[in-house]
């Protein structure tokens, strides 16, 4: 069936399969902040400070941290020494240089991931209500991107809606996607099948950090018509 789609569908099937596993990193980076602040709660004999407002939004910080460094690992360095991320493999892809068709190499690959990695933490700086981001909470107030964040949801999004078959990476990068050929083209089939129980836990964790999220703050979202 995937020789009748074009190589744009498979690239946007593949951005979902490898979304799917930043939720898995995410909710791993939520799960260790958890049990560190757990640990610790217990330790000074606090738990009034485990269970605040700020837990909210600490757990959201440490999980977008662990889903970035992982989409710098996944569509980063993997993809420049294998010739695709975890996603495009499933779909059958490999991102190569636009000259010799061969992967980019780890340096290449790595500043792909970076710039990836800044679009998308931008990008959740966009929505507006306030949450928290790695570039927001480590850099100055002074410093915050504003208007960048809008253009960076923009770039991030109009590849996948206008007939183009590269992406902002892919200009910064001089890379392209293309069918990959050969014994190893795609993720064999008992390896998919774990990746399937991989998503679903991550799917899991992610909706649990965001029900967590809405009950902290749900008594200022009911509110919220009133303060308009």
């Amino acid at each position: 069936m995937d020789e009748f789609r074009t190589t744009k569908q498979l690239r946007r099937d593949a951005l979902v399969q490898d979304a799917l596993l930043f939720s898995l990193a995410f909710t791993i980076g939520a799960l260790l902040y958890f049990a560190g602040r757990g640990v610790h709660a217990l330790l000074a004999d606090s738990t009034s400070d485990f269970w605040s407002i700020s837990l909210s939004d600490d757990l959201l910080l440490s999980g977008l941290i662990a889903g970035e460094l992982f989409l710098i690992w996944n569509n980063g360095l993997r993809q420049g020494i294998r010739g695709h991320s975890i996603g495009k493999h499933r779909m059958g892809l490999k991102v190569v240089d636009v000259g010799d068709d061969a992967p980019t190499g780890p340096w290449r690959g790595l500043l792909r991931g970076l710039v990836m990695a800044a679009l998308l933490d931008l990008s959740v700086a966009a929505i507006p209500i306030g949450l928290p981001t790695a570039l927001r909470r480590l850099t100055p107030e002074s410093w915050h991107f504003g208007g960048a964040a809008y253009l960076a949801l923009l770039v991030l999004l109009i590849p996948l809606l206008l007939p183009t078959g590269r992406g902002f990476a892919d200009w910064v990068t001089r890379t392209k996607v293309i069918r990959a050929e050969g014994a190893d083209a795609v993720t064999a089939s008992s390896r998919r099948r774990a990746l399937v129980a991989l998503d679903v836990a991550g799917v899991a964790g992610v909706l649990a950090v965001a029900l967590l999220y809405i009950f902290f703050f749900s008594p200022f979202l009911l509110q919220f018509p009133r303060l308009l």
